[in-house]
């Protein structure tokens, strides 16, 4: 089946379609099509599964630090000033890209080094660390923040300036002193820590240590507005702030938001204890970044007017009733399988209560694989923004359940649908496949000049969403 395109602009949708893998925006005609879920995409049959992109096209194979190596290819030092800068979102801990390293002293006994962060402006760097060994805490947070020493050996021998990544930001003294940068090496724009090491033979006998930080990330945009900015791990905000920033994002007009959807979805994951926590790869490519950010709530993002943010959340308003008398033509009615379901899931995590150390997380049910006839359908997931074994329990318990529930309609309705919207509810009536008000999800929508509207829908179930595994699943609720 021929790829389908994938076009993320500002008149494309950013969306998922029916596939293994990921989130594919779907154009046809010239008409933007829509969305479905995230973190595992749910397959059901090639009818309805375009060409899909490989993890690595997803940002999660070889090229992505996160995938490739966990929490070593997040805590390490970088080295060299063509490192590509992150984007820090939420609480985490970050090894930082050393861009200068230089010497002072009549005795070169000064060592001066910059870290940078994260784009900027981020909030704060709350606490520095020796080989994983906590050795400094700010007292302060802002720019060239007062530390305390959490390792007394280290007082008088080292000293940390935080700059925020403002864009007026000017430079430390000392590092211009140290450098023989021409100009002032400000770095406007990027959050970074300048440190000055003094040779002590004692507290350095292994050389210099690998630095790592704990980092309050990006100062992100409201939901209200749109244009006042603070600290925040709410996904949405987050997943606003990326879409819209003109220097490192995709740059879309906060005129061409839906600032209510975000604003709605921002309340929901709050509900939720859902929360963005980890660091976007500049050097991915957008479109894979966006499915990583949407692992952290299992949501979508769909284009009418304008962009949609829609969480996959219960739904309690039936949107319209298909039925004979709103239905045009044949109906395709397809049925799970085991490509589409599953009854273990794993999920990858940097945990930030042993430290940030990689930790497996499993959600698994062994009445579904009793009903399975034994059969263990499990999928791995990294989750590359989820810090707390808590928030992965849920996520992945939802997808499980979701996965269970994975009929597909696709279908022909007259004009009466026509204001259908990618995860509205409907409920369907079709007496040759033996369903009565069954409700399903719209995935997918495309009207055609006669202004019949096609659409694609998938099974739904309000229990989904609770933080049970649902255990009479295996013919997803389709007695």
């Amino acid at each position: 089946m021929a790829k389908i395109p994938i076009l993320i602009s500002a008149a494309t949708a950013i969306g998922t379609a029916i596939g293994l893998t990921g989130t594919l925006a779907v154009v046809v005609g010239g008409v933007v099509l829509a969305a479905g879920a995230v973190i595992v995409a749910k397959a059901a049959v090639k009818i309805f599964t375009p060409d899909i992109p490989s993890m690595e096209d997803m940002g999660m194979g070889p090229g992505s630090d996160y995938a490739n190596s966990g929490s070593q290819g997040i805590l390490i030092n970088k080295s060299g000033s063509s490192s590509n800068i992150p984007i820090v979102y939420g609480l985490t801990r970050t090894g930082g890209a050393r861009t200068f390293i230089g010497a002072t002293g009549s005795e070169n006994d000064v060592l001066h080094a910059t870290y940078v962060l994260s784009e900027g402006e981020i909030n704060a760097c709350k606490k520095i660390f020796f080989d994983g060994v906590e050795v400094m805490t700010a007292t302060a947070t802002g720019q060239n923040s007062s530390w305390s020493f959490t390792e007394s050996k280290y007082s008088g021998n080292v000293a940390a300036h935080f700059y925020p990544g403002t864009d007026t930001q000017t430079a430390n003294s000392g590092l211009v002193g140290a450098t023989s940068w021409t100009g002032s090496p400000d770095h406007k724009g990027l959050a970074y820590v300048y440190m000055a090491f003094t040779y002590d033979q004692e507290v350095w006998k292994n050389g210099l240590p690998t630095v790592t930080f704990e980092i309050e990330g990006k100062k992100v945009p409201d939901t209200a507005t749109g244009t006042s900015y603070a600290y925040s791990d709410n996904p949405a905000r987050c997943i606003l702030d990326y879409l819209t920033n003109s220097r490192y994002g995709k740059a879309i007009a906060m005129s061409d938001i839906d600032l209510q959807s975000f604003a709605d979805a921002e309340t929901y994951y709050a509900t939720k204890g859902f929360h963005c926590r980890g660091q976007v790869d500049t050097k991915s490519r957008m479109y894979s970044n966006m499915l990583d950010l949407f692992t952290s709530c299992r949501s979508y993002l769909a284009f009418g007017n304008k962009y949609r943010l829609i969480p996959d959340k219960v739904e309690t308003a039936v949107q319209l009733t298909l039925d004979d008398s709103n239905t045009i033509g044949d109906v395709t009615y397809v049925l799970a399988d085991k490509k589409s379901m599953f009854n273990k899931l794993k999920g990858r995590i940097m945990n930030e209560s042993t430290e940030y150390r990689d930790d497996m997380v499993i959600v698994e049910s062994s009445t579904l694989q009793a009903q399975d006839n034994g059969h263990v359908l499990e999928a791995e997931i990294p989750l590359p923004y989820t810090k707390t074994r808590a928030e992965a329990i849920q996520l992945l318990t939802e997808e499980i359940n979701d996965s269970r529930q994975s009929h597909m309609i696709e279908m022909k309705a007259t004009v009466e649908a026509i204001d259908l919207q990618v995860g509205d509810i409907v409920q369907v009536t079709n007496q040759t496949f033996g369903i009565t008000n069954k409700k399903f999800r719209i995935a997918e929508t495309t009207i055609d000049p006669t202004s019949e509207v096609r659409l694609t829908m998938r099974e739904y179930d309000s229990n989904v969403y609770g933080g049970s595994i649902l255990t009479n699943a295996k013919d997803d609720n389709n007695d």
